[in-house]
C-alpha cells in the first residue's frame, strides 16, 4: 500500500472511517467516506463496559447495538464498493474496523484494513515531514498575486504546496470572504499529507511564505520550520495592479464582510482610519478603502520577514500576467 501511485490510490481505492461521527469531523483521510459502526453515545457506553466488565460483555452489548442497522451498512457498503476497493480504518485497526470488514466480506466486496488504523495514517506523515524536502517560497506583499503564481507553476508540472488553499484562508483579516469554512488543524495536517505523499523530495517543492497561523489553522511545526529556512523568490508588483487585484477579488463580497473585516484591524490602523474605510465601502468605494488597508499589511509582513529572513534567489517585479511571472521565475531559479 506504502508504494502505490496517488493516481492508483485516488481511482482504484476508497478509504471507508468507520470510527463515530465525531471523531470523523475532527480529523480523517482527505476524501474518506463515514461509515461510523458506533455513534459517539454507543461507543462511550461499549467502551465503559469494557473496562469494568471485559471484552466479552463489551463485544454482547456492541452487537445488541448494531444489529439492527447492520444490513443498511451492508447496502451503503456495496454501494461505495462500486468505486474501488475499500479500505477500513478505526483508530488502531481493531476491533471495529475488522467487525465492519467481516460484515462486507459476507458478500464479497472487496475490502481490506489499513494495518494501524487512523493512528498509523497520522504517523505516517510525521515520517513524511522528516524528510529533506527543497523547499523555493514565493514572498512578497500582499495581493502580488502570488497565489496566482503558484497555480501556473503548478501547471508547469512543478510540485506546488498551496496552503492557503488548503486552509481556506488567505491569510489575513478578509482572509475568509468567500471560503468554505476553515478545516481543523487535524484535517489540515491531513490535507497537506494527502498531497505530499504523491511528492518527492528530490524536488523542489513551491509555496508560499506563510507565517505560523493561516486563519484558524496552525501549520504543523516541522513545516513552519522547513518554510522558515527556505529560500525565497520576492515577488513584487505595482500598487495600482495591487488595488485592481484586491477590487476583483473582494468587490462582489457583502459589505457587511468588508465592515466586518476592517472591525477586525481597527486597533491596528487607528479609529480614524477604521473609520474612514468603512465609510468608503459604505459609498461603493472599495479602491479608496483599500490603500489603508495595503499601508497596514506592508508594514506587518516586511516586519515578520525581519523576524525570519530568507535568502533571496530572484526578484520578479512589474506587472506581469501569471504565467509570464511563473516561466520567469522557473528559468531564472532552475537554470543550468
Amino acid at each position: 500500500m506504502q508504494n502505490e501511485k496517488p493516481a492508483e490510490k485516488a481511482a482504484n481505492i476508497v478509504w471507508v472511517d468507520v470510527r463515530t461521527p465525531s471523531e470523523f469531523e475532527k480529523g480523517h483521510v482527505e476524501g474518506a467516506v463515514n461509515l461510523p459502526l458506533f455513534s459517539d453515545q454507543e461507543r462511550a457506553e461499549v467502551g465503559t463496559l469494557y473496562a469494568r466488565s471485559g471484552k466479552d460483555a463489551a463485544i454482547e452489548r456492541g452487537l445488541e447495538l448494531t444489529g439492527p442497522r447492520l444490513a443498511q451498512m451492508l447496502r451503503k457498503g456495496k454501494a461505495l464498493s462500486m468505486k474501488g476497493k475499500l479500505r477500513l480504518y478505526c483508530w488502531r485497526g481493531g476491533m471495529r474496523s475488522a467487525s465492519v470488514a467481516w460484515l462486507l466480506r459476507l458478500e464479497n466486496i472487496d475490502v481490506e484494513v489499513y494495518p494501524g488504523g487512523y493512528k498509523a495514517y497520522r504517523n505516517a506523515f510525521s515520517r513524511i515531514m522528516e524528510q529533506e524536502w527543497k523547499i523555493v517560497l514565493l514572498a512578497g506583499p500582499t495581493l502580488c498575486g502570488k497565489t496566482r503564481i503558484l497555480e501556473q507553476i503548478a501547471k508547469e508540472g512543478r510540485q506546488v504546496l498551496d496552503l492557503e488553499g488548503l486552509a481556506r484562508h488567505k491569510g489575513s483579516a478578509f482572509g475568509g470572504l468567500g471560503q468554505a469554512p476553515q478545516p481543523t488543524n487535524e484535517q489540515f495536517s491531513n490535507r497537506l499529507h494527502a498531497l505530499m505523499e504523491g511528492f518527492s523530495p528530490e524536488k523542489t517543492l513551491w509555496c508560499e511564505a506563510e507565517s505560523l497561523n493561516i486563519g484558524k489553522v496552525t501549520l504543523p511545526s516541522a513545516l513552519y520550520e522547513k518554510i522558515r529556512q527556505a529560500p525565497c523568490v520576492w515577488v513584487e508588483s505595482p500598487r495600482p495592479a495591487r488595488i485592481r487585484r484586491a477590487v476583483e477579488e473582494y468587490g462582489c463580497m457583502a459589505e457587511e464582510d468588508l465592515a466586518a473585516c476592517f472591525e477586525k484591524i481597527r486597533r491596528r490602523i487607528g479609529n480614524d482610519v477604521a473609520d474612514r474605510c468603512i465609510r468608503h465601502i459604505r459609498n461603493h468605494d472599495l479602491e479608496s478603502a483599500i490603500a489603508p488597508a495595503l499601508d497596514y499589511y506592508d508594514k506587518s509582513y516586511l516586519y515578520s520577514l525581519r523576524l525570519a529572513p530568507h535568502k533571496e534567489l530572484y526578484r520578479c517585479t512589474g506587472e506581469k500576467s501569471p504565467q509570464e511571472a511563473a516561466i520567469e521565475i522557473l528559468q531564472a531559479v532552475e537554470k543550468p
